[in-house]
């Protein structure tokens, strides 16, 4: 196969296609038409002679030779795209979009995000969040950021690394650690304990590591994410079973908001996992590995 035989464009509007599943959205990013989008790739399943996509119903899905395609013509792109922008100037800015977990987002990304951009001055960042496990129908950022292995399929073609695992054990506000009267672990369960739908094994595994495993919990409030329990525990209202890592409230450690409440019992639960595109030569790659150091 020759160079000059590639159906670049019919290549490109695929790739766009593939990643939204959506042939409107590829059309409106690209700035064609839908028709055009959907004889650019018919064009191309006549050249490739197999079927790139099937419609379940009204949802467009990939076929397997479609994923591979969608894989390898991704990668391609996204090292086209750092080469051009590489040579495009040394004073131009680079965007880098960071995809994280909302909790994640709003307690360990947004404090460090004035150091990530003075550190690499040349970066812009954009956060975008999303529930813990949910699946965006959109492009993949270029560092998206995990509780635990991610279950998008795309993420398969990133590389990707353990930032850390958290450290469960139970924060309180410090007037509420003031306040209360805990001095062994069986005192926690008269206290106002607040919990989250979103973490149902946290205060099991807390009490199991307490030695109080089948104790009952009566929880004075439960909240259906973390960050809105978190919110809540900072204003006083009882203490829960969170990641200290997050939070910023380990040995030590000079956050206002939050205090580890019996800090040596606590237990090891889910790692946070960095994916990235498998690129080094763009200041991604820069970010990635200052990602790294806060890790250590």
């Amino acid at each position: 196969m020759k160079t000059r035989e590639l159906p670049l464009s019919a290549l490109r509007a695929f790739a766009i296609a593939a990643q939204w599943k959506n042939l409107g959205n590829a059309a409106q990013e690209l700035g064609v038409t839908h028709g055009a989008i959907s004889r650019q790739i018919g064009k191309l399943e006549q050249w490739i002679g197999r079927d790139l996509f099937t419609r379940q119903g009204r949802q467009l899905v990939l076929t397997p030779t479609g994923e591979l395609l969608a894989s390898k013509i991704g990668n391609s792109l996204t090292e086209m795209i750092g080469a051009c922008t590489e040579v495009a100037g040394t004073g131009q800015r680079h965007i880098v979009t960071i995809e994280a977990p909302t909790t994640f987002a709003m307690y360990w990304i947004l404090p460090k995000l004035k150091e990530f951009e003075a550190r690499i001055p040349e970066t812009e960042i954009s956060l975008t969040t999303r529930m813990t496990n949910e699946i965006h129908d959109g492009p993949l950022s270029d560092i998206v950021i995990t509780r635990g292995p991610g279950f998008d399929r795309r993420l398969q073609s990133y590389d990707k690394f353990i930032l850390f695992y958290e450290d469960l054990c139970l924060l309180a506000a410090p007037s509420f650690v003031r306040s209360a009267k805990i001095s062994k672990a069986r005192d926690v369960l008269r206290q106002q304990i607040v919990g989250s739908v979103t973490r149902p094994t946290d205060w099991p595994g807390w009490l199991s590591e307490a030695g109080l495993r089948g104790e009952h919990i009566r929880f004075r409030h439960v909240f259906d994410h973390l960050f809105i329990a978190m919110h809540c525990v900072r204003d006083g209202i009882g203490t829960i079973v969170a990641p200290r890592n997050i939070f910023n409230s380990g040995p030590g450690s000079s956050s206002a908001g939050f205090r580890p409440v019996l800090p040596n019992i606590h237990f090891r639960g889910a790692p946070y996992v960095v994916h990235h595109r498998p690129s080094d030569r763009r200041v991604i790659g820069k970010l990635v590995k200052l990602i790294e150091t806060f890790s250590e």
